[in-house]
């Protein structure tokens, strides 16, 4: 046990050491220490209240009953930011990571302080980091409360309590959780949305159950096919812009529900769009990927030399993600496909000194964005081709090898 105290204040003298602050030995004033200053941080709701106002009191006296009652201030507060979240989703957090059931906000104000800690952390309102911080005040005040001849408190207890409970949690103000509707009323539009940073944020400070609700909202108007158009793409492209910052946990899920949808029909166009969307994709089963991408390959060849054709399945193919997906089996094949695509057709007659090279124009920059995302994995292929018919034989014309060594030098960077 002494050996742990001793690591535990090793690591309080580093953190003080670092800030500069000024460590006064055991029996000296606190008023020297610099701890007062830290009360100034505190969120003006809580300066006027008698809790801080006692701790203000007790700390040139009694700064182990100071630092206890801090702490407990610093618990109540996470208390109501759990109860401004709202029961439900405090609910929702509980279940998902077994924690004692809320039913009603007195079961929240009724929960234990080391349980307190965990819901706040699982849901959204202390980071990890935080949440280990607040858990090692929370055996320094432990300690406090059962000081005897075998353990007294030293400064640096204190300090590392008043540090941790106002930078983590009495500092900051309450988040602003993000509504359902919010999400709702901007897909809505009857144009194309644009996502303010202010609404991205409030999206990854959300906690889980609220990412999951919001990105089920956004599933479900996306796939509705009586919705208006505008309504779905707008969905989709919010999707695409809360992906990288939504709990992975929630993307798992949601790659469930739109599995769920699937039944035995297999990936669809539409759901692959979503998934891709919400990150989802990469989570199906292998089976049901390789079948979708067996068929968009027997798609790409039958389309041929038709350049509206080629720029349609091409489009679909990048909302899709590209090649991004496709499993190793169909990789290749469909790969030449889009080299062709590419690379096109030699021109003759009146035409080839304008443009010795006829291809589509549409189709043409979708594949090369798609083989630029997928960089060195294509890149070693492409290198393979030159050596392989169709493309060998293909690249022999000298203005045809320059379009293929265009895909050679996008995906080599």
């Amino acid at each position: 046990m002494n050996t742990i105290l001793v690591q535990k204040q090793r690591k309080i003298l580093e953190v003080i050491e670092s800030k500069n602050y000024e460590i006064i030995p055991t029996g000296e004033p606190i008023s020297k220490s610099g701890i007062q200053q830290l009360l100034e941080e505190i969120r003006p709701v809580w300066i006027g209240k008698n809790l801080i106002k006692r701790v203000e009191r007790l700390l040139p006296v009694d700064p182990s009953s100071a630092c206890q009652r801090l702490f407990n201030a610093a618990t109540h507060d996470l208390k109501e930011k759990i109860l401004i979240i709202g029961v439900d989703l405090a609910n929702d957090t509980a279940t998902n990571y077994k924690l004692p059931p809320i039913k009603r906000e007195e079961d929240i104000l009724e929960y234990n302080v080391s349980k307190t800690i965990d819901l706040s952390y699982r849901m959204g309102i202390l980071t990890r980091p935080e949440w280990r911080r607040i858990h090692r005040c929370y055996e320094i005040r432990r300690d406090l409360e059962h000081e005897d001849e075998e353990y007294e408190a030293v400064l640096e207890d204190c300090f590392y309590i008043f540090k941790t409970t106002i930078d983590v949690v009495l500092s900051k103000d309450p988040i602003e959780l993000l509504q359902i509707t919010d999400a709702k009323e901007l897909v809505e539009s009857d144009k194309n949305i644009s996502i303010s940073e202010n609404f991205l944020m409030d999206y990854k400070s959300a906690p889980k159950g609220r990412q999951q609700e919001i990105t089920s909202l956004l599933i479900s108007f996306a796939s509705d096919e009586k919705k208006p158009d505008i309504v779905r793409e707008n969905s989709v492209e919010l999707m695409r812009h809360i992906r990288s910052i939504t709990d992975k946990t929630v993307t798992i899920e949601m790659a469930s529900v739109l599995q769920n949808k699937l039944g035995r029909t297999g990936i669809t166009l539409v759901i692959a769009k979503i998934a891709h969307a919400c990150g989802a994709m990469g989570y199906f089963k292998k089976s049901r990927l390789k079948d979708f991408y067996s068929d968009i390959d027997s798609k790409l060849k039958s389309v041929s030399s038709d350049w509206n054709k080629q720029t349609k399945i091409c489009t679909k193919l990048e909302d899709i993600g590209g090649l991004m997906y496709c499993p190793k089996e169909y990789y290749e094949s469909i790969l030449t496909t889009l080299v062709q695509y590419y690379i096109g057709e030699r021109s003759y007659g009146q035409y080839s000194h304008s443009r010795p090279v006829f291809y589509s124009n549409g189709a043409a920059p979708i594949i090369y964005r798609i083989i630029e995302n997928e960089s060195e994995k294509a890149n070693a292929i492409l290198e393979k081709m030159r050596t392989k018919s169709p493309i060998k034989d293909t690249i022999a014309d000298k203005y045809l090898l320059r379009r293929f060594e265009d895909l050679i030098d996008v995906s080599s960077t």
